[in-house]
């Protein structure tokens, strides 16, 4: 197969791997704290990865593409829902959560409480206190079911105190990391730690809100327009790799007429 088949077919692969991407930002448009996702390629010659058993220059190595996921952590737009215990970031940061993987962080802030009270994600992870300066340390934050049904409602300050009836309950445990972020995407807005990033308590300037939640960062109609961009390359690569199929053929037929 000459390089041409090769670049084509590299680029039947890179917008079918980039069309799934497409389709999981759409899919997760209307999901609370959700990051866009990105892919990002660069050329680079079959060569470099497998060297040819034949001396260079007399034979053309095919160019293929090297993809990277990337994940866009921009904010996303802040809505009031006047839930009580809907809540916001706002700036840099990161809830911390406990998971059957440990402990992941996360920017949806739509919380419930279970049957003993305690604080937990959509998903049924709970929510972690500020109790040291390793998220580990945290504990999943309870909240006295049976003083909220006596009129009281949790209320959290901009630094992520909980206070029920004016009494204290717990501290949010409010994380961020070194940039770039060298986070692992997992289920839907959860996010793990990778390549030795260290949480650090969050900054100053990150602040939560109450009775608001952090919508996601996909911007549809831009997504809209790169699926159809990307619809149309996959096309003119899958047409490229018609015509050389046609030629291989032709070469064939005219070769046994010969």
């Amino acid at each position: 197969m000459n390089s041409g088949m090769y670049s084509a077919v590299s680029g039947n692969l890179a917008a079918m791997k980039r069309l799934d991407i497409i389709a999981s930002n759409l899919a997760n448009a209307a999901t609370t704290g959700f990051k866009q996702d990105r892919l990002a390629f660069e050329s680079v010659l079959a060569g470099n990865r497998n060297p040819p058993a034949v001396p260079p220059g007399q034979t053309a190595d095919p160019v293929l593409l090297q993809e990277r996921l990337l994940t866009d952590y921009a904010p996303g737009a802040l809505v009031q829902t006047g839930n009580t215990l809907d809540l916001a970031l706002q700036g840099d940061g990161f809830f911390a959560v406990r998971t059957t993987e440990g402990v992941a962080f996360t920017r949806q802030g739509s919380f419930r409480l279970t049957s003993d009270g305690t604080l937990v994600t959509v998903e049924g992870h709970p929510v972690l206190s500020r109790a040291g300066e390793r998220p580990e340390e945290g504990q999943p934050i309870r909240i006295d079911l049976a003083a909220q049904a006596g009129g009281g409602k949790p209320v959290v300050d901009s630094q992520g105190n909980i206070t029920l009836n004016g009494e204290p309950v717990a501290s949010l445990a409010l994380y961020d990391f070194a940039k770039p972020y060298q986070l692992r995407k997992m289920a839907g807005t959860l996010f793990m730690p990778e390549g030795g990033a260290a949480p650090q308590p969050a900054g100053p300037l990150t602040s939560v809100y109450q009775g608001a939640l952090e919508q996601s960062n996909v911007n549809t109609i831009a997504e809209m327009v790169q699926m159809v961009q990307t619809s149309r390359f996959f096309e003119s690569c899958q047409k490229v790799v018609r015509s050389y199929d046609d030629m291989a053929a032709k070469v064939i037929n005219d070769l046994a007429r010969v």
